[in-house]
């Protein structure tokens, strides 16, 4: 079981920026009930591609949560908002995942409804894409057998916002993975994440535990 011992939440923010603080400040407000530990890692925006820059806040949050004496981490964007009941429903989740799972991912805007944005529908499955054929769990909360070449195909995106618990056993694996793929793609980073996916991911399908306020615009 996830709690505010064994668990932390690793996000990226700009210092010095409007939009950044009041992410930051809604992530205090929302994560405050539970308790559980925020890290934030200042990022210095230079002159480099979006994709580099994506790719560097993930790795760097991936090596802050491996110095830590966390099991598991929360690395999520920093305008991911939780839903009200977002722990017990995480751990719900989390209680039949196999013994062995590497990540699950929390709410993708493809799932959630990030173009439609209707916040009567929060927490409950409101896809974009047609999703018929694509396997969940028995339980209808999460997806299994993620298939890393037909998610990438039909742009299921694990981002908008970013956000997926880390199992510290399977960090290095994600690590390596992740660092070869955008080696090999230079992609952003939600995109890489599609295409990493292995039988040990899953993705969240109802509740969805979290959507996106941007606060007003974007940090980029």
């Amino acid at each position: 079981m996830l709690n505010n011992n064994n668990t932390i939440i690793i996000t990226t923010t700009i210092p010095k920026n409007i939009i950044s603080k009041k992410r930051r400040n809604g992530l205090v407000d929302n994560f405050s009930k539970w308790n559980i530990p925020l890290l934030f890692n200042d990022y210095i925006k230079k002159q480099k591609p979006i994709h580099l820059i994506s790719f560097e806040m993930i790795v760097n949050n991936l090596n802050l949560f491996k110095k830590t004496g966390f099991e598991y981490a929360i690395i999520c964007d920093d305008d991911f908002v939780p839903i009200d009941n977002f722990l017990d429903e995480l751990n719900k989740t989390i209680s039949m995942l196999p013994d062995n799972w590497r990540c699950l991912h929390l709410c993708p805007g493809y799932l959630w409804g990030r173009k439609y944005r209707n916040h009567k529908k929060i927490g409950f499955l409101n896809a974009e894409y047609n999703m018929n054929g694509i396997p969940f769990h028995e339980s209808g909360r999460f997806y299994i057998n993620c298939d890393s070449d037909k998610y990438f195909k039909k742009n299921f995106w694990l981002g908008g916002p970013l956000a997926f618990v880390i199992n510290k056993n399977y960090v290095d694996s994600l690590l390596k993975d992740f660092i070869y793929k955008y080696n090999e793609h230079n992609l952003n980073n939600d995109v890489i994440l599609t295409k990493i996916l292995n039988e040990n991911d899953f993705v969240c399908r109802e509740p969805l535990l979290g959507f996106e306020n941007e606060q007003g615009g974007t940090t980029f």
